[in-house]
């Protein structure tokens, strides 16, 4: 059984790296979600425990009322709700995936239970505007060796059809983005 996420929210300026991916100049207000991500024991992947870390930002001029704490509230508890303010407001939208790996810095290493020279696996999905302007950007951070990437209408029977967190944890399907 997976154990509930670290989940942070919080306003920050924008440092060099989150200015470049979402397009705004460095000490902009950015909006950070992150979750940490821990499987039990009794759920392990390949014979050890897999860990997963889930970093969003976004340009807080998209997000105005992110600091109302009732609205900040609903952002936290309801992802969903997050994604439909910012097509209901900035939309439509598209979204970009890339996945990369590569070594795991050594704190990537220690938050991430892996261990010397593992490659860490990298999803970086980016919303972005008619324009292709990055509204956000979220950043995946597991250890490659223990986790698989395939895409929903490519493994499904029914390609149309939507399936619980419960049964996709019992095909071995940890995260879906």
């Amino acid at each position: 059984m997976a154990e509930a996420p670290l989940f942070t929210g919080e306003k920050i300026t924008a440092n060099r790296d989150i200015a470049i991916i979402l397009g705004v100049w460095r000490g902009h207000p950015a909006t950070h979600r992150r979750s940490m991500w821990h499987r039990g024991h009794t759920a392990r992947i390949h014979g050890a425990s897999a860990r997963l870390e889930i970093n969003s930002y976004t340009n807080a001029d998209m997000l105005p009322d992110w600091d109302d704490p009732k609205r900040f509230h609903q952002y936290r508890k309801r992802p969903a709700f997050f994604y439909q303010t910012l097509i209901r407001d900035h939309g439509p939208i598209r979204w970009m995936t890339l996945t990369t790996s590569r070594i795991a810095y050594e704190d990537e290493r220690a938050r991430l239970g892996m261990d010397y020279a593992e490659a860490i696996l990298i999803i970086r999905r980016t919303v972005a505007d008619p324009n292709g302007h990055p509204i956000e950007v979220t950043e995946v951070k597991a250890p490659a060796n223990r986790y698989e990437i395939g895409y929903s209408a490519e493994l499904a029977d029914d390609t149309s059809a939507v399936f619980t967190p419960e049964e996709l944890a019992d095909n071995g399907i940890a995260l879906t983005i």
